[in-house]
C-alpha cells in the first residue's frame, strides 16, 4: 500500500512540476516579449521630430512594457520558489521510494525464510526421526496412490511387513544406544534393496513396512525379501559389540491378496506373525494357511 502510494504522489509531482516548468516557460516568452516592444520604443524615441501622439503612445507602450517585465519578474520569483519545493518534496520521494523498496527486499527475504521453514516443517512431517525413512504417514498416503496407479494399469503391487525378532531384549541387554544403531542399520540395509519409485518405511518401534510397486512375479518378492533377511543378519558391530539381527517378514500382494490398503497390511501383518513361528522367516499371506480378510 505504501509503495502505491508512494507512486501516486511521485506521478502527482511529476504532473505539478511539469506545470511549474511550463509556466517558466511562458514567463520566458513574455519576457522576451516584452524586450522586443521595448526595443520597437526605444527606436521611436530616438527618431526627431516625433508627433506628440506618437511620442504619447511610445511612452505608455513603454509603461506596458515595463509592467510585463515588473509581473513577469515577480511571477519567475514564484515560479523559482515552487521548483524549490518541487524539488525538495521529489528528494523526499526519492527517499521514501528507496526505503520501500529496502522493505520489499527484507519482505521477500523473510517470505523465502518462512518458506524454506514451512518446506523444512512437511517433510519432518511425513519423516521418522531417527531413521529418516518415510513414517507411517507417508507411507499411507504411497500405498494409496499405488493402489489407484495398480488398479488404472492393471499392476501387480506388494506390501511386505518386516519386524526385528527380540529388539527388546537388546534394548535391555545393551541400551537404547545400541537399539538405535540396530534401527539404523536396518533401515539403511532394507532401503539398500529397494528402487527410487518404492518406498521403505518404518512403521514404529522395531518395525519396518515395504511398498513394492509394478510387481510382476510373486516369486520375484518373496527372493527380494530372502535377501534382504539374509543381508539383516549380517554380522553387525557397534562399540565392540557384535551382534546378528534376526528378522521376519510378512508379504501381501495386490490383487490376490486384497484390493485395498486396509486388508493389504492387514494380511501382510498375519504373514508376518507366521512367518516369526518358523524358520522360513518369509511368508507370503496365501501360504500361511490363513483366510484373506475381507
Amino acid at each position: 500500500m505504501k509503495s502505491k502510494a508512494i507512486k501516486k504522489d511521485k506521478s502527482n509531482k511529476k504532473a505539478s512540476l511539469g506545470h511549474v516548468l511550463k509556466k517558466n516557460e511562458k514567463i520566458k516568452q513574455t519576457v522576451k516579449k516584452a524586450a522586443s516592444e521595448l526595443t520597437s520604443v526605444n527606436e521611436v524615441l530616438k527618431q526627431e521630430n516625433i508627433p506628440a501622439q506618437i511620442m504619447k503612445q511610445a511612452i505608455t507602450q513603454n509603461e506596458d512594457v515595463e509592467q510585463k517585465v515588473a509581473k513577469a519578474a515577480d511571477d519567475l520569483k514564484l515560479v523559482n520558489v515552487k521548483l524549490a519545493e518541487e524539488m525538495a518534496e521529489r528528494i523526499v520521494i526519492e527517499s521514501e521510494l528507496a526505503d520501500t523498496k529496502t522493505d520489499l527486499a527484507e519482505v521477500r527475504d523473510d517470505l523465502s525464510k518462512a518458506q524454506v521453514k514451512t518446506e523444512e516443517a512437511q517433510q519432518s512431517a511425513l519423516q521418522d526421526a531417527l531413521t529418516g525413512l518415510p513414517n507411517r504417514l507417508s507411507f499411507e498416503q504411497g500405498l494409496g496412490h499405488g493402489l489407484s496407479q495398480a488398479k488404472r494399469h492393471g499392476w501387480g503391487l506388494a506390501v511386505l511387513f518386516i519386524d526385528i525378532d527380540k529388539f527388546k531384549s537388546i534394548n535391555d541387554s545393551y541400551g537404547h544406544d545400541l537399539g538405535d544403531q540396530v534401527l539404523l542399520m536396518v533401515a539403511n540395509r532394507l532401503k539398500s534393496f529397494v528402487r527410487d519409485e518404492d518406498i521403505v518405511s518404518r512403521w514404529g518401534g522395531d518395525e519396518f513396512v515395504c511398498l513394492l510397486l509394478e510387481v510382476k512375479q510373486e516369486a520375484d518378492v518373496t527372493q527380494l525379501a530372502e535377501k534382504m533377511i539374509n543381508r539383516v543378519a549380517e554380522a553387525f558391530e557397534f562399540q565392540g559389540t557384535v551382534l546378528s539381527i534376526r528378522a521376519s517378514i510378512g508379504i501381501a500382494i495386490y490383487p490376490a491378496d486384497g484390493d485395498t490398503s486396509e486388508i493389504l497390511f492387514k494380511n501382510a501383518d498375519i504373514a508376518m506373525y507366521k512367518a516369526k513361528g518358523t524358520e522360513q522367516r518369509v511368508v507370503l499371506f496365501r501360504e500361511s494357511g490363513e483366510q484373506k480378510v475381507g
